[in-house]
């Protein structure tokens, strides 16, 4: 499993798409799940991880991100 954070804590830094679409061709045919850890994604004011979405990486990802709220 890889863990990623984006946005970073402490720093608030961001993935770019770039960077996000290296790592998936890394991992895509891999046997490797992603933990993705998007706890900060409503407070960057960048693109965060959340909105993007690699080719054949959903199947394989998982979000974690306290911050949503759901409703019955």
């Amino acid at each position: 499993m890889v863990i990623l954070n984006s946005p970073h804590n402490p720093t608030g830094s961001v993935l770019t798409p770039k960077e996000l679409d290296e790592i998936a061709a890394l991992l895509r045919d891999r046997d490797i799940w992603v933990l993705s850890d998007e706890i900060y994604s409503k407070i960057s004011t960048r693109e965060a991880r959340v909105d993007r979405d690699p080719p054949g990486m959903q199947e394989k990802t998982i979000i974690l991100d306290g911050s949503r709220r759901r409703t019955p």
